[in-house]
């Protein structure tokens, strides 16, 4: 006789009260059909387990990082996959209000806003202020939007895996210690020549990003790997997003744990008390 799994406590809860079924959007799984749902989808830890799956295809799923499932963090593996630090009815009530643009979903309405996504992987940030038209000045070009709204978050020390992006204060500096890297990238000019490749990110594997500034639009310039003159055809921002769930170009590691033995936890969607 098989014994019944052990589930966090609010789970339970929300089966009894509920059922197993469609609950904003997700299927939960009564605790009899759980091994052999998962048996039909790829885990994204070896100690992940599957507790409900999204009417699009995506799967919600429990990390046990601690003995006490009240611990337990809740995974979601979709479009790449992401951690957040709150329980499961937590997540879903949450998620049901509109308030979790999840990046790792494909099916939530309306447009997607790359910063509210960075927002569930690491928390909300705090108000901070930058003289951007004296920053300007001194590049002698504009500055992507997002890269304001990005900095204006969280500051000038966003813990990004391994991630760097270049500070507003230190971008000018950054830029003038890492131009020589980039003289031999054929077809480009390097910043301050007008157009140039202007480095905005250093990687912990001192991979150096850089907008391509040849475009009129500062929303529009793409990013370039110094190493391989890769072109990643979306905002800083995004580039940020897609690494953290693990389907950007690979310029950090991605792995599901305990955020308290990570170098760069990833905590989302709240802030770390």
């Amino acid at each position: 006789m098989t014994s019944a799994p052990v589930l966090p406590v609010d789970y339970r809860a929300l089966l009894t009260e509920h059922g197993p079924g469609p609950v904003t959007g997700v299927r939960l799984l009564a605790p009899a059909d759980m091994a052999a749902e998962q048996s039909r989808h790829t885990p994204p830890h070896p100690d992940a387990l599957l507790w409900g799956v999204f009417d699009t295809g995506e799967t919600c799923w429990w990390l046990p990082i601690h003995p006490d499932p009240v611990s337990w963090l809740v995974v979601v593996a979709g479009d790449g996959e992401q951690q957040l630090n709150i329980s499961t009815t937590e997540f879903l009530h949450r998620l049901g209000a509109g308030q979790l643009d999840l990046p790792v979903l494909s099916g939530l309405p309306g447009p997607r806003d790359p910063l509210a996504q960075l927002r569930t992987l690491l928390g909300p940030g705090g108000g901070h202020h930058y003289d951007w038209a004296a920053l300007e000045r001194e590049l002698g070009c504009p500055l992507p939007p997002d890269y304001r709204l990005l900095f204006e978050e969280y500051g000038s020390q966003p813990v990004l895996n391994g991630l760097f992006p270049s500070p507003p204060e230190e971008l000018v500096s950054v830029h003038r210690d890492h131009a020589h890297f980039l003289d031999d990238l054929d077809g480009y000019r390097v910043h301050p020549e007008p157009g140039g490749l202007l480095t905005c990110l250093i990687s912990e594997g001192r991979q150096q990003l850089c907008w391509d500034t040849s475009g009129p639009d500062p929303a529009a310039w793409p990013l370039v790997d110094s190493d391989t003159g890769e072109v990643f055809p979306g905002t800083l921002t995004e580039l940020l997003v897609a690494e953290l769930v693990g389907r950007g170009p690979g310029l950090c590691a991605h792995n599901l744990g305990d955020p308290d033995t990570w170098a760069y936890p990833m905590w989302g969607p709240d802030p770390v008390h």
